[in-house]
């Protein structure tokens, strides 16, 4: 998944990926999620590791993603065992 980086960006999908300035692939999904505070964002890319930045072109504006790695919410998962 890709974490926005701007806690007000929201994406739709359909949307452009950048790699390094050029287009690698597209959303394919994305939604506010509320338990990480940013817009989560599914696309079609090249294997990326872990904290590679990316820009997903928005209305002709390229916003800020970072790719992340799941579970997004509670990795550890310590509130599970509570």
């Amino acid at each position: 998944p890709l974490l926005l980086d701007d806690p007000a960006a929201v994406v739709l999908g359909k949307e452009p990926v950048y790699v390094d300035g050029v287009p690698a692939g597209y959303v394919t999904s994305a939604a506010y999620g509320y338990t990480v505070g940013r817009c989560v964002a599914y696309a079609w890319l090249p294997v990326l590791a872990a904290g590679t930045g990316v820009s997903v072109e928005y209305f002709g504006e390229k916003v800020g993603a970072t790719v992340a790695d799941e579970p997004l919410f509670d990795p550890e998962m310590r509130r599970i065992r509570c």
